[in-house]
């Protein structure tokens, strides 16, 4: 089935009856055609950096997660938004 969609939608309706050897050929293109590559991790040719994230945890929790942390709740206030009416 999907074969056949494939063959439909690549050359048309009258690809997907035609005979074996033609299939063959078809799928002979289809393989030596560049994959995607998947998307995500990292890039061939970058430099890779050595991070500290422990010591970056760690500092992230003194900074926030302590009894008498850097930023007060006044640099977190919220902001009030009234809704707004479509009279």
């Amino acid at each position: 089935m999907a074969w056949s969609y494939v063959k439909m939608s690549m050359f048309g309706t009258a690809a997907a009856y035609s005979n074996d050897d033609e299939i063959i050929a078809t799928v002979a293109v289809l393989i030596q055609t560049p994959q995607k590559r998947p998307w995500g991790g990292s890039v061939p040719g970058h430099k890779t950096y050595k991070r500290d994230r422990l010591a970056a945890d760690w500092q992230l929790n003194q900074d926030y997660f302590v009894e008498r942390p850097l930023y007060s709740e006044e640099h977190f206030r919220r902001r009030r938004i009234d809704k707004i009416t479509l009279d």
